[in-house]
């Protein structure tokens, strides 16, 4: 599967990598023109020597030799940068006169006698100019090489001047590309952000007012799907809370003829049937109650939370007596250690989400337990937690505890498996975080709610 690519990058690609091409071909004609140019503003100096090396060739009886005085010779030789070397050759290429063995020439010469070639000596790239002079038993060959600094020079200076206002042009062009590709697809960042910022809840349709004509489509496309989106949530919702509601009231019933059943079982000793009947019944309606709390509670909600001050520690201290009696008659140590713990939120899920803390506790603690609730800060952090002695939860549950409808294998204990879902789902929708630790005993649970601190 091929790596996704950037767009950013994509068109930097297209658009600066054309444009360092063109460079490079314009950057190869522009090469060959400074080696002529160069070339051509040497050799003719290159000629004047040999010219007049050749002026000086005389023919000796048999023989023809060089008059050239030894001073004009070494003032041929002097030269700061480059080193100068010079041959002359009769007929049977034997030596007449020079300094170094300087190769023939590989092409002919042109009708006036004369060639300028490029060769090596002694490691050293040279140009060669070369000159015939006809004689009556042969050709006389005048050669004179120079070495390639001064040329090499020049090509560079010629190559620099040429290519350095080509190179900024397109350094500042590729320059102006990215920050365009920038400025032109900060809309699709802009878009990005606005979806990042929302909440899970929020279905309401993107803004598109300052988008590219070419990304409204997208946005368009992305507000249909919100919309459905939040049709289907909504229809969702009103299920669970309809199937919920209906449960109820039947199950209100139920509970209540239990309750008549129970003030004549001890006529025909069915108390133990009865008392059945009434437990599968109390179970049935906190689960109603919990399926409720969870369609209010997950996002996508389309019942709003609030978002007010919220002292962990005075809601803990409304709430706990409802539950006080529970552990007495289940013989639990319900204890609390208690400070200011300030917080936003909405007041009836928080106490939701502390009943279904103490509910599992007190599920799961055995008889003769502890259970302890704690409210306390930590340094821009309000935490509610609440520990017990019972049998704890395996590292390799911890998470998926959170499922709904989810037991840890084993479990022989009552419960529905909504309790903690209930706890994760309200602990998101107010930005809070859920952990599952082991006590400090190393015994039982530790359950951590962290929300952010309001002062």
């Amino acid at each position: 599967m091929p790596a996704p690519s950037s767009l950013k990058q994509l068109l930097t690609l297209w658009l600066v990598a054309p444009l360092l091409a063109l460079f490079v071909i314009s950057a190869i004609p522009g090469y060959f023109l400074a080696v002529h140019a160069a070339n051509d503003a040497y050799d003719n100096g290159l000629l004047d020597p040999a010219i007049a090396i050749a002026n000086y060739v005389r023919e000796n009886e048999d023989e023809a030799e060089v008059t050239l005085p030894p001073a004009a010779i070494e003032a041929l030789r002097i030269d700061t940068i480059d080193r100068i070397f010079f041959r002359v050759t009769g007929p049977s290429n034997e030596a007449i006169a020079g300094n170094a063995l300087i190769p023939l020439p590989e092409v002919a010469m042109d009708i006036t006698g004369q060639s300028l070639y490029s060769a090596v000596i002694e490691g050293q790239a040279v140009r060669v100019a070369a000159i015939s002079i006809p004689r009556r038993d042969g050709n006389v060959l005048v050669q004179v090489a120079e070495t390639t600094l001064k040329r090499d020079r020049l090509l560079q200076d010629i190559l620099v001047g040429a290519l350095t206002p080509a190179m900024m042009v397109a350094v500042t062009a590729a320059i102006l590309f990215w920050f365009g590709i920038q400025r032109s697809l900060s809309p699709l960042a802009q878009l990005r952000d606005e979806i990042e910022r929302r909440s899970p809840g929020d279905l309401g349709a993107v803004s598109g007012s300052g988008a590219p004509l070419e990304v409204r489509p997208l946005v368009f496309a992305i507000n249909q799907l919100l919309a459905r989106l939040a049709q289907a949530l909504e229809a969702q919702q009103r299920f669970i809370a309809n199937a919920a509601h209906q449960l109820r009231t039947p199950l209100a019933g139920l509970r209540t003829h239990v309750e008549l059943m129970r003030r004549e079982s001890g006529k025909n000793g069915s108390s133990a049937l009865i008392d059945m009947i009434a437990s599968e019944t109390e179970r049935a309606s906190q689960l109603a109650n919990q399926l409720l709390i969870l369609a209010r509670a997950e996002p996508g909600s389309s019942l709003p939370i609030a978002r007010v001050p919220v002292n962990l520690r005075e809601l803990v201290f409304q709430g706990v007596q409802a539950w006080v009696p529970r552990s007495v008659v289940r013989d639990i140590d319900l204890g609390f250690d208690m400070g200011d713990a300030k917080t936003q939120g909405d007041p009836q899920l928080l106490r939701e989400l502390l009943a279904n803390l103490l509910d599992n506790a007190l599920i799961h603690t055995p008889r003769g337990g502890r259970v302890t609730v704690r409210t306390r800060r930590e340094p821009g952090v309000a935490l509610l937690e609440l520990e017990d002695d019972g049998p704890g939860i395996p590292e390799a549950e911890r998470e998926r505890v959170f499922e709904r409808f989810y037991r840890v294998p084993g479990t022989t204990s009552e419960g529905g498996g909504l309790g903690l879902a209930i706890v994760r789902e309200i602990a998101d929708r107010h930005g809070a975080s859920v952990k599952l630790l082991t006590p400090p005993s190393g015994r039982g649970l530790l359950v951590r709610v962290s929300f952010a601190e309001k002062q």
